[in-house]
């Protein structure tokens, strides 16, 4: 075997066969979801999948026609597809910490990537992590693949999220490889030796049965951890780095991948078919995943949850105009305009969910923490920004709650603010050398998808509200700051 095998550490509290629960309103408390049984959960955040090269999204012929991606599309058939699902953040970093937190980019404590770890005084949050409210709620706990927060982890503060089992890296720049040496379980370092660069250098970048594809790792232990919690409910973390490439490497941006899944026969050239091969691969891996729930007779009782960490990021394959990435949205990953933010969602809930339904219903990340709450009967706190989306998820939208807005804050290229509520999208950013900037750009996004006409002259009351709100949602951080704010 590559490695011991895995012991699991199982928590879990019994849930009784009728919940009824409730979530945080402005308003006061809503009305009850009613469940028959707590339902698993399996939330698939992949990395850098710009909502334009999901083939069932159609927003692109392109993509449309030369991306296969079959058990992702039968998971959008059988479930529902969401239309204003936003990441966290513009970066995988600040984003997967507003996952993994509950908290906006506000209130986070990673606002943009970094190669180092967060002073002790900050990190890890005083307040639960995802992991540990899952376990609250009932749940065995698991995370697989790019499981760090923002920066390098240590094992012990990865392990702290809340995960009964772990199996990943520490941080986003050393887990980026296809074909990793090591691998962290559990916080200990585990080797592979099949996947030695001497042993695989000269095969790449098309393996085939050299090394082992850490993909394919990662589910083969999903499986496995599924099969050994079928009796009671768990929750599932699958952060996966497909289809990010790996900029370290010289051999085709780290587009590393056991076949080309067929591309080679179509007019893509080498680095498009490696990287639509990547997006292939990860496909079957959600195929055999829905499998093995079929086959463990679970299937009724999971939610599946499949999305991106943030907007496209089409690099890898230097940017050629085979694929419009994000479809009709402005600009890509690192901006907090609506290419950066706005993400692909795939809800699927066999039975409950009704087949080839389509959600307008606002979805970000940190809204993932305040679910699982309420699945298992726990309270949403005042701690977590985001609202419960069970009712949505559960076919009882009459009961979901509204929400006022969404707030993001990002620093890389250049400080950023963005704030969407009803039709509106505020943004706002300053020249990072000068400070200079600062005025906010107001857009109609029921009329205007792509932000071309700024309306913040037109209708300076709107663009007060905005400011107002981004006053109000911003904390100060003793490492980003807002010029002339902070």
């Amino acid at each position: 075997n590559m490695f011991s095998s895995i012991n699991f550490t199982l928590v879990f509290s019994f849930f009784a066969l009728l919940i009824v629960s409730s979530c945080k309103s402005d308003s006061g408390l809503q009305g009850t979801v009613s469940l028959e049984q707590q339902p698993n959960i399996i939330f698939i955040n992949t990395d850098d999948w710009g909502i334009g090269k999901v083939p069932c999204y159609e927003m692109d012929d392109a993509s449309m026609k030369i991306i296969r991606t079959p058990n992702i599309d039968r998971l959008r058939a059988n479930g529902m597809k969401f239309t204003r699902a936003y990441a966290g953040n513009a970066v995988c970093g600040p984003s997967r910490n507003s996952l993994l937190t509950g908290k906006h980019g506000g209130h986070a404590v990673w606002r943009a990537n970094s190669s180092k770890p967060h002073p002790e005084s900050i990190w890890p949050p005083k307040e639960p992590m995802l992991g540990q409210v899952a376990r609250n709620a009932g749940y065995t706990t698991a995370a697989f693949g790019k499981v760090s927060q923002g920066g390098t982890e240590t094992p012990e503060n990865i392990t702290a999220c809340g995960w009964d089992y772990w199996l990943g890296h520490l941080g986003h720049i050393d887990c980026r490889s296809f074909y990793n040496d090591h691998v962290w379980e559990n916080g200990v370092k585990k080797a592979i030796p099949e996947n030695a660069p001497e042993k695989i250098e000269e095969h790449t970048p098309v393996l085939g049965e050299h090394g082992v594809f850490i993909e394919d790792l990662y589910a083969d232990r999903i499986i496995e951890f599924m099969s050994q919690n079928k009796e009671k409910p768990f929750f599932i973390y699958f952060a996966s780095m497909v289809p990010h490439g790996d900029s370290e490497r010289i051999k085709e941006a780290g587009l590393w991948t056991p076949s080309l899944e067929g591309y080679d026969k179509t007019d893509l050239n080498y680095r498009e078919q490696l990287y639509a091969a990547l997006m292939t691969r990860h496909d079957r891996n959600v195929g055999r995943i829905v499998e093995a729930l079929e086959t463990l007779g679970i299937e009724k009782n999971t939610i599946i949850i499949w999305t991106s960490d943030n907007g496209d990021e089409d690099s890898y394959y230097l940017r050629t105009k085979t694929w419009d990435g994000n479809g009709p949205y402005r600009m890509y990953k690192r901006y907090l305009y609506e290419g950066g933010i706005r993400v692909p969602l795939i809800a699927s809930w066999p039975g409950t969910i009704e087949p080839g339904t389509t959600s307008d219903q606002w979805f970000t990340h940190y809204d993932l923490m305040p679910t699982i709450a309420q699945v298992g009967g726990k309270p949403v706190t005042a701690a977590m920004d985001g609202i419960s989306l069970l009712p949505t998820l559960a076919n009882q939208a009459d009961k979901q709650q509204d929400r006022e807005y969404l707030y993001w804050e990002f620093y890389e290229v250049a400080p950023q603010q963005a704030v969407h509520f009803g039709k509106w999208k505020g943004y706002r950013t300053w020249d990072r050398k000068t400070g200079s900037g600062g005025n906010i750009e107001l857009y109609d996004l029921s009329k205007d998808i792509g932000e071309e006409n700024d309306l913040a002259s037109q209708y300076p009351e709107i663009v007060k509200q905005i400011d107002e709100i981004m006053a109000k949602e911003h904390t100060p951080h003793p490492k980003w700051k807002l010029p002339g704010i902070d």
